[in-house]
């Protein structure tokens, strides 16, 4: 029956609680979804994630995407749900890259090693070497210093940020990004920054 209805028309009978509205759009982004999914699984599988579990956080992207469109010139609905897709599934593969390589151990400093290599937590998040000398007590507040660090980031230094925390190297960003080595390299420097100063006010 709404086959024929455009992006636009679809949100609104949603916000109308049109459950075959949202059938519909669920079922035109779902390529989209795959092809995110496609994208990351490789990452994925290093950090024991499968298809399924990236699949299903590209579809909490899209209901974000939905439930947070704000019709404007300047973005078009697929452009957002874009976005907001591939965010979910980076956002997901940053969080079990932290899980499985456990970072929550009994007090430690951020300038402690963590892996068998002797990388260090900012080793970790940022691949840079400096002694902010600061103690991280608990869970409660890595969590808190990871939350900090990425409130005071741009969308873009967000994307890069979560790439980076899953190990990835600069041309891999870059390349996944679809964005230039130099651009890359420019937002890693930036957060460098962001995140000594998130950790000087911590000390």
């Amino acid at each position: 029956m709404y086959k024929n209805y455009n992006d636009y028309e679809l949100l609104y009978l949603i916000g109308e609680s049109n459950e075959d509205a949202a059938n519909l759009i669920y079922d035109k982004y779902k390529p989209m979804i795959e092809m995110k999914v496609k994208k990351y699984i490789a990452l994925g599988k290093r950090f024991g994630l499968e298809y399924n579990d990236l699949f299903q956080e590209g579809m909490v992207g899209l209901t974000e995407a939905i439930n947070s469109y704000k019709d404007n010139k300047d973005t078009k609905f697929a452009s957002f749900a874009n976005i907001c897709v591939e965010r979910q599934i980076l956002s997901v593969l940053a969080y079990a890259r932290r899980k499985k390589h456990s970072l929550l151990n009994n007090s430690f400093s951020l300038d402690a090693s963590i892996d068998e290599d002797g990388s260090t937590l900012l080793d970790f998040i940022l691949g840079d070497s400096v002694d902010p000398s600061i103690k991280v007590e608990d869970d409660e507040e890595i969590e808190y210093i990871y939350n900090e660090i990425y409130k005071e980031l741009s969308d873009f230094e967000k994307d890069v940020f979560n790439l980076k925390v899953t190990g990835l190297e600069y041309k891999e960003i870059a390349s996944l990004l679809n964005k230039s080595y130099k651009s890359v390299d420019s937002a890693l420097q930036r957060i460098r920054l962001k995140v000594r100063k998130i950790l000087d006010a911590n000390k």
